[in-house]
Order: structure tokens, then C-alpha cells, then sequence
């Protein structure tokens, strides 16, 4: 079965039936999951796997580009920009959990380009983690503060 949300050379991704499992439980989830979250809500659904299966479908999806890996919380999010190779900043609330992805502003790679360019390193498409409080959860601290 082909993608059909691909771009940037990624429309020929093979979507087997169990890593279509996996991308839909991302894109279904409010929030990033761990393998094992995502293990967890495969087997509510009646699914039983082991970890390796969910790790090869996982390890495929960050490959072709639909999915992130968010180091910073060992993590997966589907990518709500389907598969390009871009560069972006993912927006980490430490309170909720929520991310939302960012194009990374022009002046900004463009500087990061330059300065790597100063000592013949070529930047790769990547993502940026930036952790912070997001506004919903900015907006609750506030109308429940004392």
C-alpha cells in the first residue's frame, strides 16, 4: 500500500497494515507516546504485540518522515506536515505533554546554515525541541493561582 500524505520524496512509502496501525494511533493521540503507551493502546483495540514489532514500525515511520522522535522525552508524534524533509521547531509543553510543530523561521536557518557553512558543515533537515508551558496550560496556572 502506498502513502498518499508523502512529499519531498516520500510518496512511496510502504504502509503495511501494522505500521498504518501505529500512524493512526499517533495521529488519534492528543499527546506523544512511548512505544509501550503505544503498545498499551494497541491492545485496548484487541492488538498484541511485542515491543520489536512496534519498534520497526515506529523506526520505518521516523525514517520516511511521518512520524517524529522526540529525544528530549523519548517519544513519538506523528507529523502534521506529512513527511517532508524540513526543518522545524517542535514545541514541547512540560506541563501537558502537547506539541505543536513550527516551521523554523527563514532569518533563523538561514543563520544556522551560515554559521554551520563557517566550518564546512552542512546542516540536515532536522527538528528542534523547545521546552516550555504552553498557553492552555499558561492560562490554567493563572485563573488557579491563590
Amino acid at each position: 500500500m502506498s502513502d498518499t500524505h508523502g512529499c519531498c520524496g516520500h510518496q512511496t512509502a510502504k504502509l503495511t497494515p501494522n505500521r498504518q496501525q501505529v500512524l493512526q494511533q499517533l495521529e488519534g493521540s492528543p499527546r506523544p507516546l512511548s512505544a509501550y503507551e503505544l503498545l498499551d493502546r494497541l491492545k485496548t483495540e484487541g492488538i498484541v504485540w511485542q515491543p520489536p514489532t512496534a519498534y520497526r514500525a515506529l523506526d520505518y515511520l521516523v525514517s520516511v518522515g511521518l512520524v517524529h522522535y522526540l529525544q528530549s522525552v523519548q517519544k513519538y508524534v506523528a507529523c502534521p506536515r506529512r513527511g517532508c524533509d524540513h526543518y522545524a521547531q517542535l514545541l514541547i509543553c512540560v506541563r501537558c505533554s502537547q506539541v505543536q510543530e513550527l516551521p523554523l523561521p527563514v532569518p533563523l536557518l538561514t543563520l544556522l546554515r551560515s554559521q554551520a557553512a563557517e566550518q564546512a558543515f552542512t546542516l540536515l533537515p532536522q527538528m528542534l525541541e523547545l521546552k516550555g508551558v504552553c498557553a492552555q496550560c499558561s492560562v490554567a496556572e493563572t485563573t488557579t493561582a491563590p
